[in-house]
């Protein structure tokens, strides 16, 4: 198995204007200013995680965006959804999609900018 480095700090709460320059690319999405107010609402525990495929292991343990698809769910037609991943980070602790515990980085560029 492949050894990480890690290495966290907490931070208080962002100011608005710290998330709109991290988030920049997400500026055109119709619920950015919900996401805004979301990450400015409460302090932010950083993670550094260093080993090679770091963002895709990380992504692969967070699971889903949406945690409801990650634990799986009864559609609004009744239909059985299977769970995805019902043993990620976010099935366990996210809300839904907005608060759904946990940000991980796409890419070694957006981690640098975020």
């Amino acid at each position: 198995p492949a050894t990480a480095r890690g290495a966290s700090a907490r931070r208080p709460p962002p100011s608005p204007r710290d998330t709109e320059d991290e988030s920049e690319c997400d500026a055109g999405r119709r619920f950015f200013s919900e996401m805004v107010s979301f990450y400015a609402s409460g302090e932010v525990v950083a993670l550094l995680l260093q080993r090679a495929g770091a963002i895709g292991a990380w992504r692969e343990l967070l699971g889903p965006g949406d945690p409801a698809a990650a634990r799986g769910y009864t559609d609004r037609h009744g239909r059985v959804r299977r769970p995805k991943a019902p043993r990620s980070v976010r099935a366990r602790w996210g809300r839904d999609k907005q608060a759904n515990a946990a940000h991980g980085s796409d890419s070694e560029e957006a981690a640098g900018r975020e």
